[in-house]
């Protein structure tokens, strides 16, 4: 098995997230505008500074309640911030849904949680069309982790219910 990311960036995220709610909104300007090229580009970029704040706000929100860790999938376990964690030190890991946490969005981790009790975050990617997490279904097929991954999704409200 090769090495794989799991984690992915908060821009990656947001282009997630509010992608397809630019699209959506861009549909409307386009019959607005009818030809009007100035209004077109004035509308354009109204909803491009809008969500540009929108995703800066959360990101910072985000960052200020939790730490999120950059996790690598590899042969032996996994590698979180650069410190390798054997499959054997890795207790649990649960795909949590993390509902009230940036505005109306839900928002996918994964949990890692270590032998000595260390909890590790990491956002996941998005969820496909079976609506079940790709990190999950990577981790159930390595041979080593398998065992330590839970198959049920978590609800859990807000950031505060990470620290009970």
């Amino acid at each position: 098995m090769n090495t794989k990311l799991l984690s992915q960036s908060y821009l990656a995220y947001c282009c997630v997230v509010f992608g397809p709610i630019v699209l959506f909104a861009l549909v409307p300007m386009v019959i607005l505008a009818n030809g009007d090229s100035t209004l077109l580009l004035c509308l354009v970029l109204f909803c491009i500074i809008s969500v540009s704040l929108i995703s800066v706000f959360g990101y910072f929100r985000l960052k200020k309640n939790i730490h999120l860790h950059k996790v690598i999938l590899e042969n032996e376990g996994l590698r979180i911030d650069d410190v390798a964690f054997h499959a054997d030190q890795i207790e649990l890991i649960t795909s949590i849904s993390l509902r009230n946490a940036l505005n109306k969005y839900n928002l996918y981790l994964v949990e890692i949680k270590t032998i000595n009790g260390k909890y590790y975050y990491f956002l996941d990617r998005p969820m496909g069309l079976k609506f079940k997490s790709p990190s999950i279904r990577l981790l159930k097929k390595h041979n080593l982790l398998a065992s330590k991954v839970n198959d049920k999704e978590i609800e859990k409200d807000g950031f505060s219910s990470l620290n009970q």
